[in-house]
């Protein structure tokens, strides 16, 4: 990925776009 202003970070500490994933993971 490009920025880190466009990620979250999930419980499982991967980079994932907010856009994309459901961030009950």
């Amino acid at each position: 990925f490009g920025n880190n202003e466009n990620q979250t970070k999930v419980s499982n500490g991967a980079f994932v776009p907010n856009m994309s994933l459901d961030q009950s993971v």
